[in-house]
């Protein structure tokens, strides 16, 4: 299964006091070796990221930029490309969800190919879907 991060799981990956990022962590760890996922992220949240962990919670740069690139190995960094741009443009403006910036991810994600969104964004997760991909907000693990 083709699995999108959005930039809030990816932000829990690296900042354990966030609200939401011991379920976060739990469900990543959880996943991440079953050899069916695949995961990926938008490398345009790689500057989000840097900034938030440096500037706001001011950790060391070399060492942020470490753990950036570990996420990397394992959760594929997908880029912008303008087309996405313009699908959530017509989406802005043909569907009721307004939120451009999170359109463009989404349109992103379905360009490569994810079947499933990971967020804890609210706004987002009322979706359900988009276009076809669940969105799901990460969830413990069951323990049997």
């Amino acid at each position: 299964m083709r699995i999108f991060l959005d930039a809030n799981v990816c932000l829990d990956l690296f900042d354990t006091s966030r609200h939401n990022a011991k379920t976060t962590v739990a469900w990543y760890m959880h996943h991440k070796d079953n050899s069916a996922n695949e995961f990926y992220f938008s490398g345009d949240f790689i500057t989000t990221i840097y900034y938030v962990l440096t500037e706001k919670k001011k950790l060391p740069a070399q060492q942020v930029i470490e753990a950036i690139n570990q996420l990397s190995k394992e959760v594929v960094p997908v880029y912008l490309k303008h087309q996405d741009f313009l699908l959530a443009q017509r989406s802005f403006f043909n569907t009721d969800f307004k939120d451009f910036e999170d359109l463009i991810v989404l349109h992103s994600a379905l360009r490569a190919g994810c079947e499933t969104l990971i967020t804890n964004d609210q706004s987002i997760l009322k979706r359900k879907t988009f276009e076809g991909m669940k969105i799901v907000r990460p969830e413990s693990p069951r323990t049997e």
